[in-house]
């Protein structure tokens, strides 16, 4: 497809239908009551936070819609052809539409407009997803509005959105909103578990996934406890060596703009843990459960105060980052209040 136009998932998928999904019991229900009564909208808006199966959810609904297994299904078999093209991204009447560059822009939505008059080639209705619905341009959505005010037969669109505020009204007032919930962590847990992840590790993922199971799964989490080991040996070092080492870490962690975001998550965790190993002593209750013993042994020589300041000055700073403060100073004030807080001690892995 031209880049401008229509935008198709070509890779092979995990989807296989609702009774797949994780963690979306509520949102599968709403979905397949339509599917159920054949009163299915011409026009949804999927919602929540990334990678919590929103799109998983909207290629099962195009699944169900088109399962050549029968004509009144609430999800689709998983094996007839239908559900086999559409699991792989070579339905041709199931199209995800992904921003080109940073935005939707007027062309795609056009490409989607000229595609769907014409009606299914092969399937029983045309599903058209349109991945981060909230970077479309001001002439896309007045685009995608007349489609909605005037929906070709046959046709289902689907918006998939982390923002929906961030949608001009006239579009979220033309769909039938599904909100999607983050995963509960317990079901998260036992999901990643038994995909051959350490249950002590499992914990420590599952608390900086955020409910998101496309996080959880995610490159970044399979190093994350490597992530917090280098972190806490590099921060302890500067503590002990001083003012100077502190503000040469600052300077390094700075350069890695991707990185930073983690590595201060990672930072709070690890201060959260000792703020619960000091106060209740209740090891079950860590997320870095592997290293419950370093936690423990870190938190005995520490004031709760000590722990609660290092914690504040850390979401002090992830705050400031978000306003666009500056990394570097931002870190050399964060590393160097942390220092003054409980001096040398506090990171001592």
């Amino acid at each position: 497809m031209e880049s401008m136009g229509l935008s198709v998932n070509r890779q092979p998928s995990t989807v296989n239908g609702f009774r797949n999904l994780i963690g979306q019991a509520r949102a599968v229900r709403l979905l397949q009551r339509g599917l159920a009564t054949g009163r299915t909208p011409h026009a949804y808006l999927f919602t929540g936070r990334e990678g919590i199966g929103k799109r998983a959810a909207a290629l099962s609904l195009a699944q169900a819609l088109n399962c050549q297994q029968g004509d009144a299904v609430d999800d689709g078999c998983g094996a007839c052809q239908s559900c086999r093209k559409i699991a792989r991204g070579l339905h041709p009447d199931v199209q995800l539409i992904e921003p080109a560059g940073a935005t939707l822009k007027i062309e795609q939505v056009r490409a989607l407009e000229a595609d769907a008059v014409l009606g299914p080639y092969e399937a029983k209705r045309k599903v058209f997803i349109l991945d981060n619905a909230e970077k479309m341009t001001e002439q896309a959505a007045n685009a995608l509005l007349k489609t909605l005010e005037e929906p070709p037969g046959r046709t289902v669109i689907v918006l998939l959105t982390t923002t929906p505020s961030a949608l001009p009204s006239t579009i979220v007032s033309r769909c039938q909103t599904v909100s999607f919930s983050a995963i509960p962590p317990e079901t998260l847990e036992a999901f990643i578990v038994g995909r051959g992840v350490d249950p002590t590790r499992a914990r420590l993922i599952v608390s900086w996934s955020g409910g998101s199971i496309g996080r959880a799964l995610s490159q970044e989490a399979a190093s994350l406890a490597e992530a917090r080991d280098l972190l806490l040996e590099e921060l302890g070092r500067g503590l002990r060596d001083g003012p100077a080492a502190l503000i040469e870490l600052a300077e390094k962690l700075a350069k890695d703009r991707e990185g930073l975001p983690l590595n201060l998550e990672v930072l709070s965790a690890w201060l959260r843990d000792l703020m619960v190993a000091k106060a209740s002593g209740r090891q079950e209750w860590l997320v870095n459960l592997d290293r419950g013993e370093d936690v423990a042994r870190q938190a005995e020589g520490l004031t709760l105060d000590a722990i609660l300041d290092g914690l504040r000055a850390v979401h002090a700073t992830m705050a400031g980052l978000s306003r666009n403060a500056n990394p570097r100073l931002s870190l050399e004030d964060l590393f160097l209040q942390i220092r003054g807080a409980a001096s040398s001690g506090l990171l001592r892995v």
